[in-house]
């Protein structure tokens, strides 16, 4: 299925030591989405509930021949 992420996100985090830092990461390295995704299970979101449409939602292989082209990752 698809889902929509955001472009450019700031991440603010604390490290094991207690200090917090912020950051902003975006498509240039393929963060957002990841941090994104990350974010979604410690809260508990499926990707179910960020689907773009029902008609989106189909096997590995349908998706692949679908939207591999649009996706970051059919490089």
């Amino acid at each position: 299925m698809q889902v929509e992420r955001h472009a450019w996100i700031s991440v603010r985090y604390q490290d094991p030591a207690g200090a917090w830092h912020e950051t902003r990461v975006g498509q240039e390295d393929d963060l957002a989405e990841l941090i994104q995704h990350e974010i979604d299970h410690l809260d508990g979101v499926l990707a179910i509930d960020r689907v773009t449409h029902v008609s989106s939602i189909c096997t590995r292989e349908e998706f692949e021949r679908r939207f591999r082209s649009d996706s970051p990752y059919g490089r």
